[in-house]
C-alpha cells in the first residue's frame, strides 16, 4: 500500500513539474510574441514616417504644393502635405491666452507650426521663433516667406540652453525627433543621419537684444530644464507665462522642470498633454 500511495505522489508531482513547465514555456511565448509585435509596430511607424518626412522635404525644397493648414490658433499657408496640430489642445490655449499684441517665445519652433499660427491670428503680434537644425530652419523660413510674416515672425537659428556654447546636435531621420540627445533622436526606430555643430545661447542673454516676452513656449526634446536655468534672470524680471510639452516618453525632464518652476514661484496647471504655467 505505501509503495502504491508513493507511487501516485510520484505521478503527481511530475505532473505538476510539467504543468509549471507548460506554463513558463508558454508566457515565454507570450512575451517573444509581444515583444515581436511591439518592434513590428515601430518599425512600420518609422518607414511611414520617414516616407512623408522625405515627401515634405521634397515639397519644401521645390515649393510645388501649398496648402491651407488649419490649427485652433488659426489658419496660414503651408508645404506639409497633411494638416498638422489641427486639434492641438496647447496650441488652442495658446490662441486664446495671448493677448492680440503679445510678445510670443516659440522654443523648438521646428518648421513653424506654432509660429506662423499665432503670428497670422493677431497682426499685431511678435513672435520669436528659436530652432538650431540647419534644414528645419529652412522649411521654417520658407512657411514664414509663404505666408508674408517677416515683419511678424523672427527667426534665431539657435539652440536655448544653460550655457552660451556650441554643442553637437544630432538631426535624426525624422527630424521631430532631433535634439541635443543622441537617445531622444533615435526613438522609434530612427537613425542619426548627421551631426552638427549649433551654437546655444541662454534666455538670459538673448533677451538683452529682443523684445521681453509675456509668452513662451517649450518643446525641446529633453532640453526643457536647461532652458529654464538658462532664463533665471529674464524670468525674475519680466514673469512670463509659460507653454510646456514635456517629454517622459523614453526621456525625462518632467520632475526637474517642476522643481525650477516651483523654485521661481509659479504655479503648474498640468493639463493631458501640456503644462501651463504661471506666475505667483
Amino acid at each position: 500500500m505505501f509503495g502504491f500511495l508513493s507511487g501516485l505522489l510520484t505521478t503527481e508531482t511530475v505532473n505538476q513539474k510539467s504543468v509549471v513547465k507548460s506554463d513558463v514555456q508558454r508566457d515565454n511565448w507570450l512575451n517573444r510574441v509581444k515583444t515581436t509585435a511591439s518592434e513590428v509596430k515601430t518599425q512600420l511607424r518609422y518607414l511611414a514616417s520617414r516616407g512623408y518626412v522625405e515627401l515634405v522635404r521634397r515639397n519644401y525644397e521645390h515649393q510645388v504644393i501649398t496648402r491651407t493648414n488649419r490649427t485652433p490658433a488659426g489658419a496660414f499657408q503651408s508645404y506639409e502635405l497633411v494638416n498638422r496640430h489641427g486639434s492641438d489642445p496647447m496650441l488652442k490655449a495658446m490662441g486664446e491666452f495671448c493677448e492680440p499684441d503679445a510678445t510670443i517665445y516659440d522654443i523648438g519652433a521646428n518648421v513653424g507650426i506654432y509660429s506662423v499660427a499665432l503670428a497670422s491670428a493677431e497682426p499685431d503680434r511678435t513672435v520669436i521663433a528659436f530652432e538650431p537644425a540647419p534644414v528645419t530652419v529652412s522649411s521654417l523660413k520658407a512657411t514664414v516667406a509663404c505666408n508674408d510674416l517677416a515683419d511678424q515672425v523672427t527667426i534665431q537659428q539657435c539652440g536655448v540652453g544653460a550655457t552660451n556654447e556650441e554643442r553637437s546636435f544630432y538631426c535624426s531621420t525624422l527630424p521631430e525627433l532631433s535634439g541635443f540627445s543622441r537617445e531622444g533622436a533615435t526613438r522609434w526606430g530612427a537613425h542619426i543621419a548627421e551631426v552638427v555643430p549649433v551654437p546655444v545661447c541662454r534666455l538670459g542673454t538673448i533677451d538683452e537684444t529682443l523684445p521681453s516676452p509675456d509668452v513662451i513656449k517649450i518643446d525641446v526634446e529633453g532640453t526643457g530644464p536647461a532652458v529654464l536655468r538658462g532664463a533665471q534672470e529674464m524670468i525674475t524680471e519680466t514673469r512670463p507665462v509659460f507653454f510646456i510639452e514635456p517629454h517622459d516618453e523614453e526621456l525625462s525632464e518632467s520632475q526637474e522642470m517642476r522643481e525650477l518652476l516651483l523654485d521661481f514661484d509659479y504655479r503648474i496647471e498640468v493639463y493631458d498633454s501640456y503644462w501651463r504655467c504661471l506666475p505667483e
